[in-house]
């Protein structure tokens, strides 16, 4: 699966409210994300785990994006 499928999948998941298996579709698949489509990707991860409201998830993933863009409001009540 290419970065950009992954992408769309795991934000179809998120619409079907299959939250953490949209989370998993994103872990499973990350060497298959180049700089373009990292940040996206976790984007999408720590959105899911917002939804599905696992704390523990959103944090790593927000740990992991920090890495790439610090300052992101939407990460910053996770660090």
């Amino acid at each position: 699966m290419t970065g950009e499928e992954a992408i769309k999948k795991a934000a179809e998941l998120r619409g079907k409210g299959q939250f953490q298996d949209a989370i998993d579709v994103i872990d499973n698949n990350r060497s298959s994300f180049d700089d373009i489509t990292l940040l996206p990707a976790l984007m999408n991860g720590l959105y899911a785990a917002k939804e599905l409201g696992d704390q523990e998830q959103a944090k790593r993933i927000a740990a992991e994006i920090a890495q790439i863009e610090p300052e992101l409001p939407s990460i910053q009540e996770y660090l």
